[in-house]
């Protein structure tokens, strides 16, 4: 489990994750399918059949959506790109990629990859649902089928509307890239596409609402808050990677900091680092060997009785590459770093010693002043 999400398994090396917001939407779905739609166009059948059927149905939009977001995948793979982890949400999917796409043509194919895919999978399911006729157990598969087909169809073309971060919202952003040669200015056309499409969405669903739609409404509502917010955020991301550029970590982390032995006791960390210099984090060094660190969060772990008797040594997290970073590496990456693994601080390196520490906070102080000082001029 990572926060909110589970993860399933691992495919061409990608690890497969869902979010509990899919949990949410596959009992509401097979709700709605197993006492609304089955019946509507499949007559008298025992519930337990309806529910099989709708079952039977989430998973296989499960699987579409998974099939959509490893097409976009493998072609960032091909292209050299890193993918670590595919989510899976209550409104789609989203790849974790380190960097943003080398160039528009590349980002041009992961988009329509996903779309494509889309399309072929609505083909093939039309195909089975017409091979599989209407009689018979195998007949109720293809009454399946043929809902799969028409789902991976909507599905498709919505991802056409040119709105990041939908897959036509991608499109977009490639095509205004490849005409201006600018990404900060192409990533905020469609994001500003993106925002605009969100709000409309949720205007619709409002006015569903009030004119008895419900659910319905309901439905547009929550897919526009979630485009517009994504749309927004990736707009912020992109700008503050802007406002970084140039920088290392080494000209923003906080440089020297207090380091703790292995060997003391708890109480005594307590007492002579948390209470003396007030924070909560501390790196764990023994003969000028970055071992790992220890917080206030493990230290609560110890029962007060035991912090006497008890060395840093039995608590502290070791190093890891996702606790640490190279002077060298760019700002920008420290955030992408700490933002994909849920750190909000890590331990700055050169060649195994520690040489500083860099938090959340202060790569964004960095960018509210740097933001500040480009707005004045």
């Amino acid at each position: 489990m990572n926060g909110r999400n589970l993860t399933l398994a691992t495919v061409a090396g990608i690890e497969i994750r869902v979010n509990i917001s899919w949990i949410f939407i596959a009992i509401l779905l097979s709700w709605a399918l197993a006492q609304g739609y089955f019946p509507l166009v499949h007559e008298g059948l025992q519930q337990i059949d309806y529910w099989s059927l709708a079952i039977i149905a989430v998973l296989g939009l499960f699987a579409s959506i998974l099939v959509h977001e490893l097409a976009h995948s493998l072609v960032a793979r091909a292209y050299g790109m890193e993918i670590k982890s595919i989510t899976l949400w209550m409104l789609g999917g989203m790849a974790e990629m380190r960097d943003e796409p080398p160039g528009p043509r590349v980002e041009f194919l992961m988009a329509i990859a996903g779309p494509a895919t889309s399309f072929v999978l609505s083909g093939l399911f039309y195909l089975i649902s017409h091979a599989l006729g209407a009689a018979g157990t195998l007949g109720l598969l293809g009454v399946v089928a043929g809902y799969l087909g028409k789902l991976n169809l909507i599905l498709a073309v919505f991802n056409l509307v040119p709105a990041f971060p939908l897959d036509g919202g991608r499109v977009a952003r490639a095509i205004v890239w490849a005409k201006t040669g600018n990404f900060v200015h192409a990533t905020d056309v469609a994001t500003r596409l993106g925002s605009g499409f969100g709000l409309g969405l949720i205007v619709l669903g409002v006015l569903s609402m009030l004119t008895g739609l419900g659910f319905g409404g309901l439905w547009f509502v929550i897919l526009g808050l979630f485009i517009r917010f994504a749309a927004d955020a990736s707009r912020a991301q992109v700008h503050t990677k802007q406002v970084l550029e140039g920088e290392t970590v080494a000209t923003t982390m906080t440089a020297n900091p207090v380091c703790v032995p292995p060997d003391i006791p708890i109480a005594h960390l307590i007492e002579h680092y948390m209470y003396r210099y007030h924070f909560e984090f501390f790196p764990v060094v023994e003969h000028g060997q970055l071992l790992g660190s220890v917080s206030l969060h493990q230290v609560k772990r110890v029962p007060p009785c035991e912090r006497p008797s008890t060395e840093v040594r039995a608590i502290f997290l070791p190093v890891t590459r996702e606790n640490t970073i190279d002077q060298r590496e760019t700002a920008a990456q420290a955030l992408a770093q700490m933002q994909s693994t849920g750190q909000s601080l890590l331990m700055v390196t050169d060649r195994q010693a520690i040489v500083g520490v860099i938090a959340i906070r202060d790569i964004m102080k960095r960018v509210s002043i740097k933001s500040t000082l480009v707005a004045a001029v």
